[in-house]
């Protein structure tokens, strides 16, 4: 069965998301796809410096392109999102999460205490020195970086259900099964790029580089000393033919050599290590591969073959017509929020979310379902009280006409007294039918303003059941102190902590017009405690409107 899944990419210039549809055997496809712009300095390197402008553009991101739920997948890059590999003993999967943290401390370099892990097997290998060993790969991030883009996410009102690194995701969304060798998949954004190698979908290498499309510009900007947003118009001129600053095309020339050059540096250090194959052909993504001559620039230094990459020919486009403009213009941003919202190929994602993110969604849908049920419940006591005024209205209606008829024989002269009397007979036997509704009738009002004030404030009640006495007016049970029972109320209460059960209790036994209030024990679930509760329902609840419909005797 087809699911829904959405992967939220934050750059440095702007924020992603991507909703495909997932149904084993089939193309993914995309069902939405939106794009909202950050402002310079919202998001540095990876790293989110202006939370609330990150959260309103994700808010109107979603507000836009209509998304069909708010659970997302996140990715998170930079410096202090790193992946590395390490050998660990054959282990338990609950074992080797242990373990791997203290391994890890030997590859990860900042403190252990401020750092969130994530693992995952991808290979079991033979060790010349004794039994074989699990290679791991373990994904780390700074836990400043992963609380601030959580606490974004948050507050743009989504929740995250996990945090993957955008590298990860790239190898997902452009991972192809006909190519055996290691590829090179090249990611230029704005202000990060990211070179991961892959071998038939396991990641091998990866490398993150403080450089992007903004280097580029930076560097006209200072050669032609003019405001950014001029010198990215600039550089966007000299991907047009014709003629062109001299000083705008060594700039850009310059920059661009620098960034390829830390490139090509990068995958041959990746072939240079023991056990890897070299890397077979390099595919670019990112919105930085429009920079001027940096694609020409790849294929002629390269060595190898250079193509710009597409994700979306690996996707089923058919629920969101593009033009080819609106395609070539999507296809080099979409792969990391499609390679997030995809599963993974081993079938285990690196999650980075904190347990206290998953703590705080557990709550909020908690308290979803509670106001849920509460409203249920309130529908539920308008339905109910609404029939009973029915009942009481249509009886009350019933005796006002009979109360008219015998109005009418009182006014009229009528010669034979027995025959008046006959017609006041009548009004008696039917006065008779409505005094067994209204002597068993609860002013519920009454009732419930009395739960309303007695119960405490450290508990709520998750479902409650109303029910009069069959027979009113008759003593109450053996455990009854004080009073007559004319109803009962059945309830399921929620409450902090088990000693709000006794603070429950006690609180209700002081309304008048309860007695015999009956607890059962309660039971904790995390942060919170359930029980049971009964009290009968006194006399002092009963209604007063049996007086007006009563018929005198004489």
């Amino acid at each position: 069965m087809a699911h829904r899944s959405i992967g939220l990419d934050i750059g440095t210039s702007a924020v992603r998301a991507v909703e495909l549809s997932i149904d084993e055997g089939r193309l993914p496809a995309i069902e939405n796809f939106g794009q909202v712009g950050l402002h310079p300095g919202c998001v540095i390197a990876g790293e989110v410096r202006d939370r609330g402008q990150l959260a309103d553009a994700i808010e109107r991101l979603w507000r836009e392109g209509r998304f069909s739920h708010r659970q997302v997948k996140v990715g998170v890059a930079g410096l202090r999102a790193i992946i590395r590999e390490i050998d660990m003993p054959l282990l338990s999967p609950a074992e080797l999460d242990s373990a791997v943290r203290f391994k890890a401390d030997e590859v990860i370099p900042f403190s252990m205490e401020d750092t969130v892990l994530s693992s995952k097997v991808i290979a079991q290998v033979a060790s010349p020195e004794g039994p074989p060993m699990l290679r791991v790969l373990v994904g780390a991030a700074h836990a400043e970086v992963v609380e601030s883009v959580v606490t974004a996410v948050e507050e743009a009102g989504l929740e995250p259900i996990s945090i993957d690194l955008q590298t990860a995701a790239l190898a997902r969304a452009l991972f192809d099964p006909r190519f055996p060798l290691p590829e090179a998949i090249v990611s230029i954004g704005a202000g990060l790029t990211m070179i991961v190698v892959h071998e038939m979908g396991t990641l091998q290498f990866v490398r993150t580089l403080d450089m992007g499309g903004e280097t580029i510009t930076n560097s006209i900007a200072a050669a032609l000393d003019m405001p950014q947003r001029d010198a990215e118009a600039a550089k966007r001129r000299l991907s047009v033919a014709g003629a062109h600053d001299s000083q705008a095309t060594r700039a850009c020339e310059h920059a661009v050599g620098q960034l390829v050059g830390e490139i090509h540096n990068s995958i041959r250090f990746f072939s240079s290590l023991p056990g890897r194959q070299p890397v077979g052909r390099i595919q670019l993504t990112g919105g930085g591969t429009r920079s001027p001559g940096l694609v020409g620039m790849m294929h002629s230094t390269a060595g190898i073959p250079v193509a710009v990459a597409s994700p979306l020919s690996r996707i089923d486009l058919s629920d969101l017509p593009l033009t080819p403009e609106q395609a070539a213009d999507v296809d080099r941003v979409v792969a990391a929020p499609i390679g997030l919202a995809l599963p993974d190929l081993g079938g285990r994602s690196f999650n980075l979310l904190p347990d206290s993110a998953r703590t705080r969604a557990v709550e909020k849908r908690v308290h979803r379902y509670l106001i849920r049920g509460a409203a249920a419940v309130g529908i539920l006591m308008v339905l109910l009280t609404g029939l009973r005024f029915l009942q009481v209205h249509n009886a009350q209606s019933h005796l006002s006409s009979i109360q008219a008829q015998n109005a009418t024989i009182q006014n009229v002269e009528i010669p034979k007294y027995d025959k008046a009397l006959d017609l006041r007979n009548q009004v008696v036997k039917q006065s008779a039918q409505v005094l067994p509704v209204l002597e068993k009738e609860v002013d519920w009002l009454v009732v419930l303003n009395q739960i309303s004030q007695y119960i405490p404030s450290s508990a709520t009640l998750s479902s409650v059941s109303l029910a009069a006495a069959s027979s009113p007016g008759q003593p109450a049970t053996a455990s009854t102190v004080k009073g007559v029972s004319i109803g009962t109320i059945t309830t399921a209460v929620v409450a902090k902590a088990l000693t709000d059960v006794t603070t429950w209790g006690q609180s209700m036994a002081q309304s008048p017009i309860f007695n015999n209030v009956d607890l059962t024990s309660g039971v904790s679930h995390g942060t919170s405690t359930n029980f049971s509760a009964t009290l009968n329902i006194l006399n002092g609840a009963r209604s007063q409107r049996i007086a007006a419909y009563s018929v005198p005797t004489r």
